[in-house]
């Protein structure tokens, strides 16, 4: 086939395809069998076949059993609509070996509109399609690993617990007889231990709960500001202890009850104070409980805690709220900690449908903020007085 073009130079373009790196076949479109009148080098190339082999046939002389029906399926509908589609289908080569095939057809109509060839250009993609699996095959692994170790780790802590409740009441029940100064130092040593172990032991529950989707929120009545409350009292010996002011402010539009998950919302401030506290070191931890939004049924709360403190480096922001991980491992030294406090809260908060921001400058300190929705209590209509 030769044609002119504008600098009257002939054009083949048969020529010019046979020579193309990916393979090009045409089909008849007028043919009930809709055989291949056209293959270039690259598609004998590609699938052993050669050009009188393939000359006459239908393209399904490529398929083989672990051809899909329903990607066949699809290339037949295009084809009888006459409509241009790509689709990835496994193929065969002469020898037997398999490929995958991206295939694009286009149907080639003349000017009455009626259909003539069906051109398919195709490549070769079992080397994408090898890594797509290696890489499916490895998430999955990843996933029945990471769900085998969490089962492991509850299993596990669930057996720590008791004989470290154990451990904790005795420790309880000798520091009530009498002992000596010396002897009341270990104890306390000793108590202080056992509560840093059951503290662990816990937050891995807790992320094993949370990682096989067993962690379940509340949604029970509580007092918001009652709950701050008793939060700051259970934080002001610590606070005392490393002579820094802990300071709380209540926004007066706060409603009297909320809605929502107490014991939770509770462990998610009662992480970020204690962190508060424990990585400052002179100044001031401040709480502020704001609200934040107001919808019909739907108050947003807006809890703040702000510290003087260490600060937070910002090449190492995008880490904190990772499982097992600190910002310097000097802190894990001086400060101690499992590093799993944080990605527990974030979780917990993801479950309450809110979430949790931060905001630091190292060496001048951290604000975090935890935003949570939470319902508000129906108002009982007032019957009046029936006289």
């Amino acid at each position: 086939m030769t044609i002119q073009n504008q600098y009257s130079m002939p054009i083949q373009w048969e020529f010019l395809i046979s020579k193309l790196k990916s393979s090009v076949t045409v089909v008849d479109a007028t043919s009930p069998e809709l055989p291949l009148i056209y293959v270039n080098e690259h598609f004998t190339t590609l699938t052993g076949y050669s050009l009188e082999e393939s000359i006459g046939q239908n393209c399904r002389f490529l398929q083989g059993r672990d051809t899909l029906p329903e990607t066949v399926t699809k290339i037949r509908e295009a084809l009888r609509e006459q409509k241009s589609i790509k689709i990835d289908i496994l193929n065969y080569t002469k020898s037997g070996h398999k490929f995958w095939n991206e295939l694009n057809i286009d149907p080639i109509f003349n000017d009455e509109g009626e259909c003539l060839f069906f051109v398919g250009i195709q490549y070769d993609i079992s080397e994408r399609k090898y890594a797509e699996e290696q890489l499916r095959m490895a998430a999955n692994m990843a996933e029945l690993n990471s769900r085998g170790q969490l089962e492991f780790i509850g299993k596990l802590n669930h057996e720590l617990r008791t004989p470290l409740n154990g451990i904790m009441g005795m420790i309880e029940l000798v520091g009530m007889e009498e002992t000596s100064n010396e002897q009341k130092e270990y104890l306390e040593l000793a108590r202080q231990s056992g509560e840093a172990l059951l503290n662990i032991v816990n937050k891995s529950l807790d992320m094993a709960k949370l990682g096989r989707g067993k962690m379940k929120v509340e949604q029970i009545e509580f007092q918001p500001s009652k709950l701050i409350q008793q939060i700051i009292k259970t934080h002001e010996l610590a606070a005392i202890q490393k002579q820094i002011c802990l300071v709380c402010h209540v926004d007066l539009e706060v409603p009297e009850v909320l809605v929502g998950d107490p014991l939770r919302l509770r462990q998610v401030l009662d992480n970020l104070i204690n962190n508060a506290i424990k990585f400052t070191e002179q100044g001031e931890v401040h709480i502020q409980l704001d609200v934040e939004e107001t919808l019909e049924d739907v108050t947003t709360l807006v809890f703040s805690i702000q510290d003087t403190g260490i600060g937070i480096p910002q090449d190492q922001m995008n880490q904190l709220f990772e499982a097992f991980t600190q910002t310097d491992v000097s802190h894990a030294r001086r400060f101690g900690g499992s590093g799993l406090g944080l990605t527990i809260c974030k979780e917990l908060l993801e479950l309450m449908h809110g979430e949790i921001t931060v905001e630091s400058q190292e060496g001048q300190g951290t604000q975090f903020q935890v935003t949570v929705p939470l319902k508000r209590q129906p108002v009982m209509p007032s019957m009046g007085h029936v006289g």
